[in-house]
């Protein structure tokens, strides 16, 4: 059986959020919102190593946040100053991890990821270059021009929203991770692709696979949790 690995990263300042405490840190219906991410995966791949990249800073924040709501935490990883050092970071405390494993790279503050998404985007990624959780953009979309002012319509059919986790076999993500920074580098499919890595294939995402960002995208995680099943 093939294993997997799940990288969270929770390393940034959340400054978007307008707290001090980084978002992934807040409360979400009783516990931190990282508590939720976790859960989500050990609940989907329950024989996953995860790894959790986190500032330096905010190691002892999460230690006594496990102490006092009784959670396991997972292997901490430190973060970088940017999310590809994050991730390089997290792939080189791997080790001697098996070349074929697929590892999935999640962002902490997506703590409504369903257990289908995650089991899509994995299974996706044995016979491809990797896989991308994705839905349909909803929104009217107008592109800017050169001077910032003018705009015009775009097609929103042909564009998706691109969500995590990201699924690659671990050899593929060790080789793109070699490549020097770039400002390209959104996230861990633009560096698979300028690594020269085509195949990476959309899956199905989930429009309840929310990034919190701001507080009113708390407020829509806390209505989501609540109006699911009770397990």
């Amino acid at each position: 059986m093939q294993s997997h690995i799940v990288i969270i990263v929770a390393a940034g300042s959340g400054s978007r959020y307008g707290s001090d405490l980084p978002k992934q840190f807040h409360n979400l219906c009783g516990r931190p919102v990282l508590a939720h991410t976790i859960d989500a995966f050990r609940s989907a791949l329950p024989d996953a190593r995860i790894l959790l990249v986190l500032s330096p800073a905010m190691v002892p924040v999460w230690r006594q946040m496990c102490a006092d709501n009784l959670i396991e935490s997972p292997e901490i990883v430190s973060g970088g100053k940017t999310r590809w050092e994050s991730v390089g970071n997290a792939i080189q405390a791997l080790g001697d991890e098996a070349a074929s494993a697929i590892v999935l790279v999640h962002d902490g503050a997506r703590p409504l990821v369903t257990a289908d998404v995650i089991k899509r985007a994995a299974a996706c990624a044995r016979n491809t270059d990797g896989a991308i959780p994705a839905i349909p953009v909803t929104d009217s979309l107008r592109r800017l021009d050169s001077d910032e002012v003018s705009s015009e319509p775009v097609d929103r059919s042909v564009f998706r929203a691109v969500q995590t986790p990201q699924a690659f076999s671990l050899w593929r993500l060790r080789d793109a991770y070699t490549l020097p920074y770039d400002s390209s580098f959104t996230d861990d499919a633009s560096v698979l692709a300028a690594a020269g890595y085509s195949n990476v294939v959309l899956v199905e995402g989930s429009p309840e696979n929310i990034k919190i960002t701001t507080p009113v995208d708390m407020l829509l995680a806390e209505a989501i949790l609540q109006a699911r099943p009770q397990q």
